[in-house]
């Protein structure tokens, strides 16, 4: 082996060494970077965890719900108020409508899904304890 072979060999074995060693640096920085982002996230979601704002919201919406379809119910069976309603009528190329006043009262569509989603999910998050 001549002065140029070990001169091109040893260079090459030390860019290689250096480039293993770069590279094992960088992933360790990484590593270091990623358990110190999730520590942030950890502290940040037990701050949120002790807070109680969300549960206060969020029983209220459930409150607010069930008292609609129930309680409204309830109360609303002793007035004799009505809801108003636009009925409109058509034939060929006429449309016309009148209002009309109903007795009792009116359950949206979208009320009793929300109904239905919160007692679904309230009934599956129970089964997981």
């Amino acid at each position: 082996m001549n002065d140029i072979q070990a001169l091109g060999l040893g260079s090459s074995m030390g860019f290689i060494f250096k480039l293993v060693g770069t590279l094992v640096q960088a992933q360790v920085s990484s590593t270091q970077s990623m358990i110190e982002r999730q520590g942030v996230a950890d502290s940040s979601a037990d701050m949120a965890a002790k807070r109680d704002g969300g549960v206060v919201v969020r029983r209220g919406i459930t409150f607010s719900i069930v008292f609609a379809l129930i309680g409204g119910l309830f109360i609303y069976g002793f007035l004799k108020q009505g809801v108003t309603v636009y009925q409109e009528y058509e034939f060929l190329f006429f449309k016309w409508g009148q209002w009309k006043t109903l007795a009792g009262y009116v359950i949206l569509p979208e009320v009793r899904q929300t109904l239905l989603s919160l007692v679904g999910f309230y009934f599956g998050s129970s089964q997981i304890k």
